[in-house]
């Protein structure tokens, strides 16, 4: 047999080149199918992973690996996790309304016949069989730098007055005002805030120093809505008494001092004034929006060997529960303290607190809607707020209303509860709360 094809087969160059031609070939398949393989895998994955998290889950990460940025950046991310990482929270049952983003708590007992004596110390048995507040953070955030003193507090109370003791570290005890209703928050002190009928108006603030002076008014509601109007009665009088106790020397700079504590008592009957209380005392159970503060100044020491504030540095304010920003009149970022006659009941539990948030919720997004285009709407849909008000999980989808708004100034949300029967609940552009 012969032939062009005879050559091919019984060439021995030939063959070696078409045998290495033949497994180069298997070997590029072989790779095709591996490498086709591995892709369509890690999709999957990718797919599953995406069907189950946040873009902001996967984002995040990478935006923290991928960059090099300052601690300004680092910071500001961290607080933006914090202020927004519950935003997508499912909820699927009764407990999880209830809890949801809820701030800082305090269970304050019943005295049940215990007594207290007004001596600053903090160490009769009423004090001692109760706990600690979490210590202060910075009223920005919990990201920002841990305050370099130690504040807490105990709450007591019985059917007359509530009692507050308090513990402030400090190595340099400062107090200069001795006037009633001076500005406190200009030098150190200690600040309460309490809204005691849950209408978020009307409340009150109390300040006092490391020498017992007292400032206190009625704040008939926040700074923060009274457009540079006066929104406050100085003549308002807590009828509170007080006793400071310190660990050290008031206005010395000559020692190192290490704490000064004090007792707070306030008359429930004063507190409920101008309140839509139905009584003065508080009913068991009940919870009061709450906030506790401590202005800090940095010091110095002037030619006269006294303190002075140091005029290069700025204040600081450390606060029970953080506001997110620096104004502590915001009640809907305050902390609760809920009250409690009997220590057999140790659980906090707020029943209107979905309530609440679906209204704050609301009113916040209201207020940045118009911010952004000059109006108010009706249309819940056009507002950036959190999924679960759209779910009916915890309330009915929020009600909006500007018709009887003049030039679409302001407006009324309407929430009703879905988990306590016939409990309704308004709030208006100017933060007022009214429960039926």
């Amino acid at each position: 047999m012969a032939g062009p094809f005879t050559y091919f087969i019984v060439d021995n160059k030939t063959r070696k080149i078409l045998a290495l031609c033949t497994v180069a070939a298997v070997v590029a398949f072989v790779l095709g199918i591996v490498i086709g393989y591995v892709s369509g895998h890690r999709q999957a994955l990718d797919g599953n992973r995406s069907s189950k998290t946040t873009k902001a889950e996967v984002i995040g990460p990478l935006c923290r690996e991928s960059f090099s940025y300052s601690n300004i950046t680092r910071l500001y991310i961290k607080r933006y996790e914090e202020t927004n990482s519950g935003k997508f929270t499912c909820l699927k049952r009764e407990s999880d309304c209830w809890n949801y983003e809820l701030p800082r708590h305090y269970i304050a007992y019943h005295l049940n016949e215990k007594t207290i004596l007004l001596d600053g110390k903090l160490d009769e048995e009423a004090w001692k069989e109760v706990p600690w507040s979490e210590t202060f953070l910075d009223l920005r955030s919990k990201v920002y730098p841990k305050p370099h003193y130690v504040t807490k507090f105990k709450i007591r109370w019985d059917d007359v007055n509530l009692y507050i003791g308090v513990y402030l570290q400090e190595n340099d005890i400062w107090a200069k005002f001795s006037a009633h209703d001076s500005k406190i928050w200009t030098e150190n002190g200690f600040d309460l805030l309490l809204d005691v009928d849950g209408t978020l108006f009307n409340y009150e603030q109390v300040e006092l120093n490391a020498r017992g002076v007292a400032m206190d008014l009625l704040m008939y509601k926040s700074y923060w809505d009274a457009a540079g109007k006066k929104v406050h009665d100085m003549k308002w009088d807590s009828g509170v008494e007080r006793a400071i106790y310190t660990e050290g020397t008031v206005n010395d700079p000559t020692d190192r001092d290490k704490y000064w504590s004090l007792e707070i008592m306030l008359p429930f009957t004063k507190l409920a004034e101008n309140s839509r209380r139905e009584q003065p005392y508080p009913f068991n159970n009940e919870v009061w929006f709450s906030q506790f503060a401590r202005p800090q100044q940095y010091l110095r020491v002037d030619k006269n060997g006294e303190y002075e504030k140091d005029p290069n540095a700025t204040s600081l304010w450390w606060v029970w529960q953080p506001c997110y920003t620096l104004h502590g009149h915001l009640q809907d970022r305050w902390g609760h303290v809920q009250f409690k006659r009997t220590f057999t009941d140790r659980k906090f539990t707020f029943e209107r607190w979905h309530i609440y948030k679906a209204l704050f919720d609301s009113l916040n997004a209201m207020k940045q809607y118009r911010a952004l285009n000059g109006f108010y709407t009706d249309d819940i849909r056009e507002l950036d707020i959190p999924p679960y008000l759209m779910t009916r999980t915890c309330v009915e989808i929020p009600k909006l209303d500007v018709s009887n708004s003049k030039d679409n100034a302001n407006f009324n949300i309407t929430v009703l509860s879905l988990l306590l029967s016939n409990t309704t609940a308004f709030i208006r552009s100017d933060r007022y709360v009214t429960f039926l």
